[in-house]
C-alpha cells in the first residue's frame, strides 16, 4: 500500500510538473507569436494574457487584443478571445470568440456580432505544427457597417482539411445559410426574389506555396492554384454555379478559366434591369443574347458562360467585363 500511494504521489508530481512547464510553454508561444507579428512590421497589442486550466486543460485568454496591418489598412480588435486544448493534446486547439468584433479597414469599419463563433485548430503533432485541419462554426451572425448597411445569416460552417493530392494543399468548405441583404438591397427589386438568400456553398482546394505552419509568419505562403469544385448561389428561383480553375499571373492577377451557369436567366434579367444594372432600352438586346445561348440547350432558362481571367482582364467570351481578382 505505501509502494502504491508512493507511485502515486511521484506520478501526481510529474504530472504537475508537466501542466506547469506546459503552461510556460503555451504563454511563451503566444507572447513569441506577438513579438513575430509585430517584427513583420504589423501592430499587434493586448491588455493581458492568463493561461489557467490545471490540471487537465491549458486554457490561454487574451484580453482586448487588436491586430493591424499598417500596409493594407485592416485590422481586427475585440474584447477578448480564448484558446483552449486539453494538457495532453497541446496540437488541438478550440478558439472561442467573443459575442462583438471589429473590422477596421482604409474604407469602412465593420462591427461583427454573432450567439456563437468558435474554431477548432487541428496542428500535425511534429515540431513545425503543419496545419491538419480547421473547423468554423458560428450562428446568428450579424455584420453592421458603419455607413448603415447591415448583412446577416442564421449560420456559417467553414471547413479545411489537409487534402490528399498536392503538396501544401487544402480542401476547403464554406456553407452560409439563410442570409439577409441589407434592406436598401432588396427594396430596390421589390418582390422579384425573397429578401433571404437561402444557401452560399464553396468546395474548392487551395494550393499555397509553402506550408501552413508555425514558420507561417516567416515563409509567407502564398497561393499557388485554386481548383474551384464548385461556387453555388441559390435565392429564389434563380441559381448561380461556377467551377474551374485559376492560378495566379506573374503578376499577382487570376488567370484561367470559370464555367458559370445561371438558372432562370429571365429572372435575372428582370432583377438586374430592376437594379438599375441593365438600361430597360437595352433589355430586349439581352434577351436576345440569352435566347441565341440556349438556343440549342434543353432547358431554355437556363445560360453557361465561360468566364476567362488572362493579363489582369475578366472576360465572357470575347468580351471584357472587368478586373481580374488578385491572387498575390
Amino acid at each position: 500500500m505505501r509502494a502504491l500511494t508512493a507511485v502515486v504521489v511521484v506520478l501526481a508530481g510529474l504530472w504537475c510538473g508537466y501542466w506547469f512547464i506546459g503552461a510556460r510553454g503555451f504563454d511563451t508561444a503566444a507572447r513569441n507569436w506577438v513579438a513575430q507579428v509585430q517584427a513583420s512590421g504589423r501592430q499587434a497589442d493586448v491588455a493581458a494574457m492568463v493561461v489557467q486550466g490545471f490540471p487537465n486543460r491549458f486554457d490561454l485568454t487574451v484580453t482586448e487584443p487588436r491586430l493591424s496591418d499598417p500596409a493594407t489598412g485592416l485590422g481586427w480588435q475585440s474584447a477578448f478571445f480564448q484558446v483552449l486544448s486539453l494538457s495532453y493534446k497541446p496540437w488541438h486547439v478550440i478558439v472561442a470568440f467573443a459575442p462583438e468584433q471589429r473590422l477596421t479597414s482604409s474604407r469602412e469599419n465593420v462591427t461583427l456580432r454573432s450567439e456563437k463563433l468558435q474554431a477548432s485548430v487541428v496542428a500535425q503533432p511534429v515540431p513545425a505544427l503543419p496545419l491538419d485541419r480547421i473547423t468554423l462554426i458560428g450562428n446568428n451572425l450579424t455584420l453592421i457597417g458603419d455607413g448603415g448597411w447591415q448583412i446577416a445569416a442564421q449560420a456559417l460552417r467553414f471547413a479545411t482539411r489537409r487534402a490528399e493530392r498536392g503538396e501544401n494543399a487544402h480542401d476547403i468548405a464554406l456553407t452560409l445559410t439563410d442570409i439577409t441583404p441589407d434592406a436598401s438591397l432588396t427594396a430596390r427589386f421589390g418582390t422579384a426574389l425573397p429578401p433571404q438568400i437561402a444557401l452560399v456553398r464553396l468546395d474548392a482546394t487551395t494550393a499555397f506555396t509553402a506550408p501552413i505552419d508555425r514558420m507561417a509568419l516567416q515563409s509567407h505562403p502564398q497561393i499557388a492554384s485554386i481548383d474551384l469544385g464548385e461556387f453555388r448561389v441559390d435565392w429564389g428561383q434563380i441559381g448561380l454555379s461556377a467551377k474551374g480553375r485559376i492560378t495566379p499571373d506573374s503578376a499577382g492577377f487570376a488567370e484561367g478559366d470559370i464555367r458559370i451557369s445561371l438558372e432562370n436567366w429571365p429572372l435575372a434579367l428582370d432583377v438586374a434591369q430592376s437594379m438599375g444594372v441593365i438600361a430597360a432600352k437595352d433589355r430586349k438586346m439581352w434577351d436576345q443574347a440569352a435566347g441565341f445561348l440556349t438556343m440549342t440547350a434543353a432547358d431554355k432558362t437556363r445560360i453557361e458562360l465561360p468566364l476567362t481571367f488572362k493579363n489582369g482582364i475578366a472576360l465572357i467570351g470575347p468580351l471584357p467585363v472587368g478586373t481580374a481578382p488578385r491572387l498575390r
